[in-house]
């Protein structure tokens, strides 16, 4: 199963909750450590890292709307991709949906 299906999967999920918690974590975790970095096309990188985490608060502020707005799950991914591509952020999302995906199949597994 490659990482878009792994994420769908989640994304319908009763764990979808915890997974969006946890990459909207990873991607400011990395967002302050592009801005510590200083290096050339930083700025553009940790843009891109926070119009990504605003998406994905977005998301699971949508799952508490009783309107249910949001993106569909679907799309999702390809909306974070787009966002991650605008500053060359491609890694740092790669990275922060592998640990996401770990934090939510070690919570499974204990459960």
């Amino acid at each position: 199963m490659n990482i878009r299906d792994r994420v769908l999967v989640v994304l319908e999920s009763d764990s979808k909750e915890r997974f969006l918690l946890a990459l909207g974590h990873r991607l400011g975790i990395s967002a302050r450590g592009i801005f510590t970095e200083e290096v050339p096309g930083g700025l553009q990188r940790a843009q891109a890292c926070n119009e990504m985490t605003i998406a994905i608060w977005s998301q699971v502020w949508a799952m508490k709307d009783e309107l249910g707005s949001g993106y569909p799950d679907s799309e999702f991914l390809a909306i974070l991709l787009e966002k991650a591509d605008m500053g060359d952020a491609r890694t740092h999302l790669r990275n922060a949906i592998e640990s996401a995906l770990l934090s939510v199949v070690g919570d499974e597994e204990s459960e």
